[in-house]
């Protein structure tokens, strides 16, 4: 029965040849969508855990056996606003640990860049950006220790002296092997770098959901390709006297053969794809091609699991063959389908409206748990939901039906609705799941950080000495961020005032000044009451007006000691009158730095210059000096990457859909030329068969949509407010377009079928059947 199977899936003429053409192609295009969703989930799991070294603490580290303790302190900087790690090292003997992707801890005078950093080193002035960085460069960083081939890192190599009067050194034995994802309270620092503890797992497992159920029907519906033609050749063969499980044996043949040939196709196509999708960055920087990769387990699932799901949907397809092979050669209509099948849609949307009532676990692994089950349903329950709808909407149309193309669509869909769903199935998944993104894309747009308002507020660069409310607190002796203790930071001398003035772009300088005795309160303005001030000079405050300006006749003002996008989004300081501080300008010069503020033109020359000027006078500041503008980017940078995972969930979704419906079309098609060719010959005009055509793809698509983005909004409306603290938000004129267009694009591959159903309703073809 094997070598039977095979002989007729590969010499059965060119209809089989090219029926095995079509299906392992269709295969192929799943399989590699398959590869590259699993791929890309492992890639962002895999880069998230590079992170982990750079999120060393004492706190985090291992245990280890005693060892040479690395003397460390990890901070941050910035470039144009890209963020730069910046390691400062010392071994204290040759045990000592050695960061990823280096042979050996730098000496005092050298460092190690990465590649991106070393190229930005030598392509930038000097006084932007080298100046910050002691020594010369040994080497380049290694794969091991980058996140991305965009990750800016350098490991810079000091004595142990060096370090030991450093703020914010500490010695370690060991180096964290945490990915910030799994974290939780362990003590990492979660830089806005890095993919957020709390949502990484949550994200990329829904993410895995919305990517791979598309697939896997794109892969059955390719598998049932020319099923009807298939299931009158084996009623045949059951009539000469084949016995079911000889059936079950050829049908399995044919499906695993091609599936086969289609799986080593679709691997084919992901090794080929899988350098160009490294460089797309939809977590906001690129992979290493080396990040997507498959586990075993991953290969074998795939490379096993299709085979025999084709083999399953084959014998499943052939059901009405093994119970009636007469029933199947005069077409008995299925039985219709029960209105049960609404039960997986209503149970998914009952357990996210569980959850949205009572609220959300504490913890990542909970909120997985309680999140992707019910999305999962509602996905799995539109899919089971879908022929039942399809049937009562077919025979709503067969009931206002006035012309016989109508009719006939709508009998044809009421007789086999599953066999009309299946065409739009992938595009009804498509369509719930652009939804939910767009919807939850902007209900996150709404919760980002605005500036602080005015363009050159944004130009305003911030070297923070200490923190601030919101801001946080990292325990001291930190080997992730260095701080200054409030009250250690004298007022800036002459010199740094000189370099800086002589910088062209550089318009003011702002100092502000730490009173314990200030504290103030403005509701209007969103500050709390105890909120800590400063003290400013009301001579340096008129210099910049876009920070505001002192009563008339002040000396000296009191003003909120942090101004960033975390207090004052969205707000113009601008036309704010602070209030006067009675404090004369000699004890305000002697008073310590909270943060001193340098308002440049903007231009990315005058801002690395000065920002060059301040790390180097003030190498221990609160991360590195940035401008608002920068501060407002990081505080988004999260929702950015999330938003662009999004958008790949969407076109991904939307490009399956359409194989999908393209597959299923043209494979309708083919299965049902004897019929419209009897048509025709009895007078039936093409223009009415593609009527026929047309409707049968398209009512089902308007019916079961209608749900599908219905219960897009309602999961999105569920989730939005316990998830991600905020009530859904309409989405923008986009989504709109994007339905409208996703629907039109389908109604458009339904349409480019008809010169085929021109050339299989010949006259020839009921002859020949």
């Amino acid at each position: 029965m094997i070598r039977l199977g095979l002989r007729l899936t590969v010499s059965g003429g060119r209809e089989a040849i090219t029926r095995l053409i079509i299906v392992a192609t269709a295969v192929g295009i799943g399989v590699g969508l398959l590869l590259t969703a699993v791929a890309a989930v492992n890639a962002v799991n895999a880069q998230n855990a590079s992170y982990a070294w750079l999120d060393t603490t004492p706190a985090t580290r291992s245990a280890a056996p005693a060892r040479d303790p690395l003397w460390g302190n990890i901070t941050t900087d910035r470039f144009g606003g890209q963020t730069i790690y910046r390691a400062d090292v010392a071994a204290t003997g040759p045990a000592s640990v050695v960061p990823p992707g280096i042979p050996r801890d730098p000496g005092p005078g050298q460092y190690y860049a990465s590649p991106a950093l070393s190229a930005l080193l030598r392509s930038i002035p000097a006084d932007q950006l080298a100046d910050r960085y002691p020594g010369h460069e040994t080497g380049t960083i290694g794969n091991a220790g980058l996140p991305s081939p965009a990750s800016l890192i350098i490991i810079i190599g000091r004595s142990p002296a060096e370090m030991a009067s450093m703020p914010g050194a500490a010695k370690v034995t060991s180096l964290n092997t945490t990915p910030p994802s799994s974290c939780g309270g362990n003590g990492c620092v979660n830089r806005a770098e890095d993919v957020n503890a709390q949502g990484v797992d949550l994200i990329l497992s829904v993410v895995a959901v919305a990517l791979l159920l598309p697939v896997l029907i794109f892969i059955a519906t390719a598998t049932r390709l020319s099923a009807a033609r298939r299931e009158q050749r084996f009623a045949a063969m059951r009539l000469t006297g084949a016995t079911p499980r000889q059936i079950s044996l050829i049908a399995a043949v044919e499906s695993v053969t091609a599936a086969t040939t289609g799986v080593a196709a679709g691997f084919g196509l992901f090794f080929l794809l899988r350098i160009p999708l490294a460089a797309i960055p939809f977590t906001g920087v690129p992979f290493f091609p080396a990040q997507l990769s498959l586990s075993l387990p991953d290969t074998l699932a795939v490379a096993i699991g299709v085979p025999v799901a084709a083999a399953a949907v084959a014998r499943l397809a052939l059901h009405r063959v093994n119970i009636s092979p007469l029933g199947v050669a005069r077409r008995v209509t299925p039985p219709p389908p029960r209105a049960w099948r609404v039960l997986p849609l209503l149970a998914g949307l009952a357990e996210l409206g569980f959850f949205a009532w009572h609220g959300r676990p504490d913890s990542t692994t909970g909120q997985i748990s309680a999140f992707l089950p019910g999305f999962a349903l509602i996905m799995i329950g539109l899919v089971t939901a879908g022929p039942w709808l399809t049937m009562t909407g077919a025979r709503m149309m067969a009931r206002r039906a006035s012309r016989p193309g109508a009719l006939i669509a709508a009998r044809r869909l009421a007789d086999d609705p599953r066999a009309g769903f299946r065409a739009v199935s992938g595009l009804v998944l498509a369509l719930f799941i652009t939804t939910v993104a767009v919807a939850l894309i902007a209900t996150q747009n709404a919760k980002r950080t605005g500036p602080v308002d005015g363009t050159s507020a944004s130009n305003i660069l911030v070297d923070q000495f200490t923190f601030g409310p919101a801001i946080g607190h990292v325990p001291a002796g930190s080997f992730s961020v260095s701080r200054h203790v409030l009250g250690d930071v004298p007022a800036p001398p002459a010199a740094v005032l000189t370099r800086l003035g002589r910088i062209g772009g550089v318009q003011a300088i702002i100092e502000f000044h730490a009173d314990p005795g200030l504290s103030m309160s403005d509701p209007q303005l969103g500050l709390p009451p105890g909120f800590p001030a400063a003290a400013v000079s009301c001579t340096q405050l008129a210099s910049v007006p876009a920070l505001g300006h002192c009563a008339a006749g002040a000396a000296a003002a009191e003003v909120p000691a942090f101004i960033t996008p975390a207090h004052f989004a969205g707000r113009s300081l601008a036309r704010v009158t602070w209030p006067a501080v009675s404090i004369p300008p000699q004890r305000l010069q002697s008073l310590p730095l909270y943060s001193l503020n340098v308002d440049t033109s903007g231009s990315a020359q005058a801002v690395e210059q000065a920002r060059t000027v301040l790390e180097n006078a003030y190498p221990a500041g609160v991360g590195s000096p940035e401008t608002l503008g920068e501060d407002t980017a990081a505080q988004n940078i999260i929702s950015s990457a999330y938003q662009q995972l999004a958008e790949v969930v969407i076109l991904a979704s939307l490009a399956v859909a359409g194989c999908t419906l393209a597959a299923s079309v043209t494979a309708g098609l083919a299965d049902r030329k004897r019929p419209f060719s009897l048509l025709r010959l009895t007078g039936a005009r093409l223009r009415m068969l593609g009527r026929v055509v047309a409707l049968e793809s398209a009512a089902p698509l308007l019916t079961v949509a209608v749900v599908a983005i219905g219960t897009g909004f309602g999961a999105a409306a569920m989730f939005s407010p316990v998830q991600m603290q905020h009530s859904l938000v309409a989405p923008p004129g986009s989504y709109y377009v994007i339905t409208a267009a996703g629907i039109v694009v389908a109604l458009g591959v339904i349409l480019a079928t008809f010169p085929l159903l021109q050339r299989i309703t010949g006259a020839e073809t009921a002859r020949n059947e």
